[in-house]
């Protein structure tokens, strides 16, 4: 059986390094980042359902046995204490390297890492606007055109409009000329 100082010695080789899965809750996860525009993918994660075997006895020979707690305490004294059948099931130091610790944690993205990122989502907009101005800038290259086209035809027009009624005038003025002349030399 085990003494509460052999049990104090294991819990406190295993705590602190280990990572629960409450740990885990405000990391991303693949799943999180289907939606993020990221530059490069998340390449591990924790495998937590890994385990493979069981304490060896290597492993139990630093803990001490039934004989050695002779004279030590009595069984009444032992019923809050795990015995090593209590302990079958559970990891061994080997079963633990496979696990990650809090501190192989620092280099993944957790999702507050991802608010400063762009979604997929946000990047169709983005293109859906660019588009919707491109259409933009095609109508108004197409009315700026129209508009060219009908300015050179009002030139045209007011040039053509100028040049009759120039030469409409034009003849008044010489045929007023003419009717001055003509009365003149009548009065003369």
């Amino acid at each position: 059986m085990l003494t509460n100082n052999d049990i104090a010695k294991l819990i406190a080789a295993l705590s602190g390094t280990l990572i629960t899965k409450d740990d885990l809750k405000g990391f991303a996860t693949k799943d999180d980042l289907k939606n993020f525009a990221t530059k490069d993918d998340l390449k591990e994660f924790a495998k937590k359902d890994d385990l493979k075997g069981f304490a060896t006895k290597d492993d139990l020979k630093s803990f001490a046995t039934k004989d050695d707690l002779k004279g030590f305490a009595t069984k009444d004294d032992l019923k809050n204490f795990a015995t090593k059948d209590d302990l079958k099931g559970f990891a061994t130091k080997d079963d633990l390297k496979n696990f990650a610790t809090k501190d192989d944690l620092k280099d993944f993205a957790t999702k507050d890492d991802l608010k400063s990122f762009a979604t997929k989502d946000d990047l169709v907009k983005v293109e859906k606007k660019i588009n919707t101005i491109d259409e933009k800038i095609d109508r108004n290259g197409k009315m700026i055109q129209d508009l060219d086209e009908r300015v050179d035809t009002l030139g045209k027009e007011v040039v053509d409009y100028t040049k009759d009624h120039y030469g409409a005038h034009q003849k008044l003025l010489d045929d007023h000329d003419s009717r001055i002349q003509v009365l003149e030399q009548l009065h003369v």
